[in-house]
């Protein structure tokens, strides 16, 4: 087809279809783009002298952070010291990420974990009481930012070597703005040949239900909607299991306080911790898990300054 043709079209075409093809075209290069960054870790290697990461590196630490603009691993030499035990209720969430963990553990068919719900409920502190439980058997935490998906490829070839070690790439608060942001590179880490070396998951936290944002421009438009709806499931459904964690009603939310005190020595009467919880949670304006930990610690201080 000759130039002159091709611009006939170009003008033919409606300025909304124009500006769906852009962006479709625009997101297809980002997924392609995180393919060419595992080839091109793949030829240059990885690691903070150019090659794989060897094994030994691994046992001085538990967790680490990827910098994605020196393509290099950053020990943690403190984590959050956050157990299980720590988070209280959500016993079936826990339940759900710990067997998965354990599956992977075990060399038996994992799935990369989104988890899913309010602020507060507890989301990123269970993947590190996860990491804190199973550290011992060769569980590994790599906390990546979300600019840093792209150079995702690099990094799953910079541990391939890791030994007997299993890697959870830790991503917090996965949100993305549509036609902004690298969700494609996202896509194609989860479904492509980097992710399936055996020795990495993905588990990621997000406060919001629909992990691309949209515009009220968005929503004027059916059409773009509707793609846009599209491209969030397809996103969402890249990971095997979903957990969802939702803020505490009133009876839950003095459960938690009642067994947060417990763990501290610390007991009330039913009454006062009843008018404790309500006043607290209104002067919040909500209730959740990590509200109950802030009024524990509250009342533990007034009792240490009064004895």
């Amino acid at each position: 087809m000759r130039g002159d043709d091709r611009k006939q079209i170009i003008v033919r075409i409606k300025p909304e279809l124009l500006g769906k093809l852009t962006k479709l075209a625009d997101r297809e290069y980002r997924s392609v783009n995180g393919e060419i960054e595992y080839l091109v870790a793949q030829a240059v290697g990885g690691g903070a002298d150019g090659g794989i990461y060897p094994p030994e590196f691994f046992d001085g630490a538990a967790a680490f952070i990827w910098d994605g603009d020196e393509r290099e691993l950053l020990p943690m030499r403190s984590t959050d010291p956050v157990r299980l035990g720590d988070l209280k209720k959500y016993e079936e969430e826990k339940e759900t990420v710990v067997g998965n963990t354990l599956a992977f553990l075990r060399g038996l068919p994992a799935q990369n974990v989104l988890l899913y719900g309010d602020r507060g409920t507890g989301k990123s502190s269970t993947v590190h009481a996860v990491l804190n439980e199973y550290s011992d058997e060769g569980l590994r935490l790599i906390e990546v930012k979300k600019r840093d998906i792209i150079t995702l490829p690099r990094l799953m070839n910079a541990i391939a070597d890791g030994g007997d070690k299993k890697f959870i790439i830790f991503i917090d608060d996965l949100t993305f703005v549509e036609g902004q942001d690298n969700y494609g590179e996202l896509k194609a880490v989860l479904e492509g040949s980097a992710l399936h070396l055996g020795n990495v998951l993905i588990y990621a936290t997000t406060n919001r239900r629909h992990l691309i944002k949209e515009t009220a421009e968005d929503r004027k438009n059916d059409m773009h909607e509707s793609d846009l709806r599209q491209e969030q499931m397809s996103l969402s459904d890249r990971f095997g299991i979903v957990v969802t964690y939702l803020n505490p009603d009133k009876r839950e939310f003095a459960d938690i306080l009642r067994s947060l005190l417990a763990d501290r020595g610390v007991t009330l009467p039913e009454d006062e911790l009843a008018l404790r919880a309500e006043r607290f949670c209104l002067e919040k304006g909500g209730r959740s898990p990590r509200g109950a930990r802030q009024l524990a610690d509250i009342i533990v201080c007034e009792k240490g300054l009064n004895e």
